[in-house]
């Protein structure tokens, strides 16, 4: 007999939404001025993104712990991107949607925090607030009102909806046992458990940054940052050709890596190990082109979209009938490899949402997910059939040039819908354009526009023909002699 569930029961439950790493704002506390999450007010040329990446660079102070020179504003609620850091979205919607579906907006509680900072400083943050809003909201007059018609339902109990990083300090939220019987579930959204190889590559060289930035800049401020460290990869992503390994900690400051800092990232690391998270629903983005593993030439870091294939019960390599080792794509969300994003030692199986990693937490797919854990749902199979279909993907660069033309790509195409695609400008000046998505001949299910923006700022470029829109946001950054 199936179990009768009473989703409205838990409608009174607190919902804390954490962001991931560059998903909360952040402004300089003496100045007042805001470095991150910025948007219109913030012109779009090398000198103002060099300056800004600059600021956020950590001091010495701030790494001895005086922490307070920077501090969060809020949850993101613009897109913004910085060439290297990388790109951003906004969390409003998921924050209305759960506001909306509870008992009171009261209950759900956005946890901002400087991204720049380590897991462990935040995670302890985290757990100092929510043990405040726990307090607060079962005091509240909608929460004892909420009791009053449902006595059954008991106290209101945690629910955390966690993004990217934002799951890490979930987890490092678990070494506070008195917090643990509290919690009823945890959803978390391409969360790196086992690290990106999208990090190793910035803190080695800074290649992500357009020609109009100072690679070195961006390669120096990010090895300040303990946050960078934390999402390093700790699975086999070191491929030496024949075989892979987990990266040492020698491995790690060969990267460039400040010594300091990789050991303490790596004893922080081992204090979570074999940690899992109480009713847990793993949100894994899939279907998009993704490091999955690296390899070093000379001291240049590699990224690779392939990883070495191992037998499922001794873990050898497997080889072809010639000897080569075995390499297979197996994508992810564009920042975070697939498997990445699994918990070690998870029983549940992970829901693939076919998204970019900055979009997942305002797909309609993870939002409507989260609204249904809220009443009492977390199986997908009990919300119908919500989940994106993974039809195509889309791939543009991180950066452009005004006036110059870039590419978008659409592969994986079947053909059973129509595309649209545009382009819309969201920093201010609002240029909207409609680049015409055109079959590649003799490339099934590979197609390509043309797009040439005339004004510098933020474009979200949108297609439009699946389960649900796929976006991607671009910089078109003004070289210094535009600005």
């Amino acid at each position: 007999m199936s179990k009768l569930r009473v989703p409205e029961l838990r409608l009174h439950d607190a919902v804390i939404i954490v962001p991931g790493i560059m998903g909360s704002a952040l402004k300089d506390v003496e100045s007042g001025k805001q470095l991150w999450g910025v948007g219109r007010l913030f012109g779009y040329t090398a000198r103002m993104h060099t300056d800004r990446l600059k600021a956020l660079e950590l001091t010495k102070g701030e790494r001895d712990g005086a922490t307070g020179r920077i501090e969060p504003s809020g949850l993101l609620n613009i897109a913004d991107s910085l060439p290297g850091l990388g790109r951003a979205q906004p969390y409003n919607e998921l924050v209305s949607e759960l506001r909306r579906a509870a008992v009171d907006r009261s209950a759900v509680l956005p946890f901002p925090y400087d991204w720049r900072l380590s897991v462990q400083h935040n995670g302890g943050l985290l757990a100092d607030q929510v043990r405040r809003h726990l307090k607060a909201w079962r005091h509240h007059p909608a929460h004892r009102h909420y009791l009053a018609r449902h006595p059954e339902a008991g106290p209101a109990r945690l629910i955390f909806v966690a993004h990217s990083m934002g799951g890490l300090l979930v987890r490092e939220l678990m070494l506070h046992s008195d917090l643990r019987p509290d919690i009823r579930a945890v959803m978390t959204v391409g969360t790196p458990f086992s690290g990106s190889v999208n990090a190793a590559v910035m803190l080695n060289s800074g290649t992500g940054a357009p020609l109009p930035l100072p690679r070195t800049a961006l390669r120096e401020v990010a090895r300040t940052m303990p946050g960078v460290y934390d999402l390093l990869p700790s699975y086999r992503a070191l491929d030496l050709g024949i075989d892979s390994r987990v990266p040492t900690a020698d491995d790690l400051i060969a990267l460039g890596g400040r010594r300091d800092l990789v050991e303490e990232s790596l004893r922080r690391r081992g204090a979570t190990q074999g940690i899992t998270l109480p009713d847990h629903s793993m949100i894994v983005g899939f279907g998009k082109r993704t490091l999955q593993s690296y390899h070093m030439a000379g001291d240049s870091v590699v990224g690779m979209e392939e990883i070495l294939v191992r037998h499922p019960d001794d873990h050898r390599v497997l080889l072809h009938p010639e000897g080569r080792p075995r390499r297979e794509n197996r994508r992810g969300d564009g920042t975070v490899y697939q498997f990445a994003a699994h918990l070690p030692g998870a029983r549940e199986r992970a829901i693939p949402v076919y998204q970019e990693h900055g979009a997942l937490a305002r797909s309609r797919t993870v939002i409507d997910l989260a609204c249904g854990m809220l009443r009492g749902l977390r199986h997908p199979d009990e919300l119908g059939a919500m989940l994106g279909d993974g039809s195509f993907d889309l791939d543009v660069p991180e950066w452009a040039e005004p006036g110059a033309p870039f590419t978008i790509e659409v592969s994986g195409w079947s053909g059973g819908a129509d595309l649209s695609c545009s382009a819309k400008e969201i920093s201010g000046h609002g240029d909207v354009l409609y680049p015409e998505l055109k079959p590649l001949p003799r490339e099934d299910g590979r197609l390509r526009a043309t797009c040439v923006a005339s004004l510098p700022g933020l474009y979200e470029i949108e297609v439009v023909g699946g389960s649900e829109p796929v976006t991607r946001l671009v910089l078109v950054l003004a070289s210094e002699w535009q600005a």
